[in-house]
């Protein structure tokens, strides 16, 4: 008997993409459902009998799932973030010997971003499951700041798809990691009206929760072929929303009459962790230039404080010959995934 204490979630990068490879990183969160990766149809016939069909027919693989990390670690954001947004990237050291190692994620709007793959192995101590040529489509990152000794955690959820789902053994030996959590408390917002200020103008004592969403674009392709599963992955339109909760003050009052006039803006939104040895702290930056979409005050209210709530949506604009809409880094201690 399968037992929840004995499953678990873990990945490998592809060196080939939808050739499978050993894991070995654990992911620290909870294990979907497996499902399944082909669903039949049963062909309605005229054969002389009373059922509604005589034969199951299975024309293509695909699987998709969703990893769900309620505690997030910024460990866990450059190989998601590499899988779904920009892969290929190299992360340097900011102080040489510290293992502070900063990943600009930051996707291309005139280039291909060419995603990275992974092979995940889910499962448990009964029977272990892997897909291959693992990739992300949506990306999650949400929080509400508790207001009291309660928590604040950054939660992390991702979708993805992989060719097939396969019977397997997990890889053995893997070590649980030590990680760095990510807390909303410890999130801050900053607002400027061109990306060449981003991040120099804090608004403090206002942001209560966010949810970004970041729609990767990345998709499986199916053609003709000897194969059941797809053959290869496209890049579609990359899209990013932010839902946010504001205290109802002066500033959030503000960003009501940029709505109102239709004015561009770009927020970053910050998220600190400790030091890295002795060098800089982990750190992630989402840093989003568009439009406020709708913003309504006395949106909710908690404890008597009237709380404003706004989305705010990504568009691309021309910033000295480059187009721009969205930049995510993150500061980290890995180096690799």
């Amino acid at each position: 008997m399968g037992s929840r204490f004995f499953s678990k979630v873990q990945f490998g990068k592809e060196g080939t993409r939808g050739t499978a490879v050993a894991a070995d990183t654990l992911l620290l969160g909870r294990i979907p459902a497996v499902g399944t990766d082909r669903t039949p149809v049963f062909p309605r016939e005229d054969v002389g009998v009373n059922a509604p069909a005589v034969r199951a027919v299975i024309h293509q693989y695909l699987y998709s799932n969703t990893l769900s990390i309620e505690h997030g670690y910024f460990q866990a954001l450059p190989w998601i973030l590499g899988c779904g947004l920009k892969g290929g990237v190299s992360a340097s050291e900011a102080n040489v010997g510290q293992g502070d190692y900063e990943w600009n994620l930051t996707p291309s709007l005139s280039a291909a971003n060419s995603p990275d793959s992974v092979t995940i192995e889910l499962g448990d101590d009964t029977q272990a499951f892997e897909t291959e040529y693992a990739m992300f489509e949506r990306i999650r990152l949400s929080w509400t700041v508790a207001q009291g000794q309660d928590a604040s955690p950054v939660g992390i959820e991702a979708d993805f798809f992989g060719r097939q789902l396969s019977p397997t053994s997990f890889t053995s030996g893997i070590s649980i990691p030590t990680v760095e959590p990510l807390n909303g408390k410890l999130s801050r917002m900053y607002v400027n009206s061109a990306w060449a200020d981003v991040g120099t103008t804090e608004k403090t004592n206002i942001l209560r929760g966010a949810d970004i969403e970041i729609l990767t674009g990345v998709h499986p392709k199916f053609a003709g072929s000897a194969n059941k599963y797809f053959n290869s992955y496209g890049e579609g339109l990359i899209e990013v929303t932010a839902n946010v909760t504001l205290e109802g003050n002066s500033d959030a009052d503000a960003i009501f009459d940029a709505q109102q006039a239709g004015t561009f803006q770009v927020l970053r939104f910050a998220i600190n962790g400790g030091q890295i040895g002795s060098g800089d702290n982990h750190m992630v930056t989402v840093d989003i230039g568009g439009y406020w979409e709708s913003v309504s005050p006395l949106g909710s209210e908690d404890r008597n404080d009237n709380l404003h709530s706004g989305v705010f949506r990504g568009v691309a604009v021309d910033v000295s010959g480059t187009m721009k809409m969205l930049a995510v880094n993150v500061t980290t201690n890995v180096s690799a995934y």
